[in-house]
């Protein structure tokens, strides 16, 4: 197993939740530099805001006790013999945690003349594993929740040497197993562990892959909603500005995903998220502004390619939509078990077999051999053959035993004969030698040598046409 998968592994077995860790700034003071990221996300806001902010930092201080288990299953876990070849470079990550929970801070920020009631800002600190653990602090995100419902989930990303584009999620998003749950009321923003699953999509391969198969499968066209958002070109540009975990170098990855559109239907809402990864000074403008662009378009997309009332929707869930907005039908599993019963209906009559009729058949089967079927035995089969060979049911002469053969030709000789009928060799003269070749004589083969004359010296043998009695007569004429 890879050094980056261990680590992974490592890091799921201690199940760390930094929502276990926020405290709302009423009970705890910030620390510094909580308070310096949240000016910076409201300072851009200031004419905007009204009410009082809600801020929440992550504080060791206040879970002392729960931070301490975690740094015993630490410890524990490291004590397995997998992580025997990284163990020194994993020890840094639970002080790399500590220092994770005090850099986390959320603030709820309530808005006039805005897309959305409430927007939210947080940090994004993450601990990632190249040789060493490292913290990254210098993520940030804006999101927010829009009374508009658009009719699928929607990404913004970029390609390496392609232009940046709005792809469908065909399917559902992958949170790498988090289930919202059907208890959670309210708005969906203020549930920490939701959001951070989110964020975290954006890193998956399978999320990554909705932009490469949208922009090769179906050459970057065909969904209603990326359509009409591809037209807005301020919105591209301003969603464009945003650096992604590609650009920060993050990820060693040629596809990137910086912001998201997720349709709420039980609340008729869509939430919406957008990441920068720069370090910018004017980062918090950057990625606020492609939010507020994202989410005025997203309330102007056309009403003709919302899905059906939230009921329908319920009653049919994981419906299906081509890129060019068709909805596929969905059954469920009552529809399917009426289909069945009505085709079994509508089924002619079929014969059917009693348990012993059925018993009686693997019997047969069994054998191999059915019921009555005729056997034959090896001396059955070794006379059928016999009686093929040839055409013919001819049986094999035998020479009796008083009979003799001729000496010269071994022709069978009955009693009482006293030569041979073929050769005509006398009964009882024995076999006579057979002639030993002799050597040709050396005058025959003079004579052939001089047989073999050339064709210039042999006399012309050809037949001399006789003249005819016509050209005798013509003659004495």
């Amino acid at each position: 197993m890879s050094e980056q998968k261990l680590f992974q592994v490592f890091v799921n077995k201690l199940e760390f939740d930094p929502d276990d860790y926020l405290v709302s700034s009423e009970e705890q003071e910030l620390t510094n530099f909580q308070k310096q990221m949240i000016d910076n996300a409201t300072a851009i806001l200031k004419d905007n805001i009204i009410g009082s902010l809600k801020s929440f930092g992550g504080s060791i201080k206040a879970n002392e006790e729960k931070f301490k288990e975690l740094e015993k299953r630490a410890v524990e876990e490291l004590e397995n013999e997998q992580y025997d070849d990284i163990k020194k470079e994993l020890k840094p990550y639970v002080k790399k945690l500590r220092e994770l929970i005090e850099k986390t801070c959320i603030v709820i920020i309530p808005v006039k003349e805005m897309p959305w009631v409430d927007v939210l800002f947080r940090t994004v600190p993450r601990i990632i594993f190249n040789k060493k653990v490292e913290l990254i602090d210098n993520a940030i995100a804006y999101y927010g929740e829009i009374k508009c419902l658009i009719s699928r989930p929607t990404i913004f990303g970029k390609m390496k040497g392609e232009k940046p584009l709005f792809a469908p999620i065909m399917g559902t998003i992958d949170l790498g197993g988090y289930k919202l749950g059907e208890t959670e009321k309210g708005p969906k923003t203020q549930i920490y562990s939701y959001v951070s699953a989110i964020i975290n999509s954006f890193d998956s391969i399978m999320t990554r892959n909705h932009l490469a198969k949208y922009h090769e499968g179906y050459q970057r066209h065909g969904d209603p909603i990326c359509d009409f958002l591809m037209k807005d070109n301020e919105l591209v540009n301003s969603l464009e500005r945003v650096t992604s975990s590609m650009e920060s170098n993050r990820l060693s990855s040629e596809v990137a995903v910086v912001s998201i559109a997720i349709p709420q239907p039980a609340d008729k809402t869509t939430l919406l998220v957008v990441v920068d990864e720069g370090k910018d000074s004017n980062q918090f403008s950057v990625c606020f502004e492609a939010l507020l662009r994202f989410s005025a378009e997203c309330c102007n997309v056309p009403t003709q390619s919302q899905p059906a009332p939230a009921q329908t929707a319920a009653q049919q869930p994981g419906g299906v939509r081509t890129p060019g907005g068709q909805e596929l039908k969905v059954w469920t599993a009552e529809d399917l078990a009426n289909e069945a019963q009505k085709r079994m209906e509508s089924q002619p009559s079929m014969p059917e077999w009693s348990e012993e009729e059925l018993k009686k058949f693997v019997a047969e089967r069994g054998t191999g051999l059915p019921e009555g079927m005729e056997v034959w035995t090896e001396e059955d089969l070794q006379e059928l053959a016999r009686k093929r060979q040839g055409g013919l049911d001819i049986p094999e002469w035998e020479a009796d035993k008083d009979m003799n053969e001729c000496a010269k030709c071994g022709y069978t000789l009955r009693p009482g004969w006293s030569k041979c009928p073929i050769c005509e060799t006398p009964v009882g003269a024995k076999a006579e030698p057979e002639p030993i070749p002799q050597p040709i004589p050396e005058e025959k083969e003079e004579l052939k040598e001089d047989d073999s004359e050339t064709s210039e010296d042999k006399p012309n043998l050809e037949p001399i046409d006789q003249p005819s009695e016509e050209s005798e007569e013509e003659k004495k004429d």
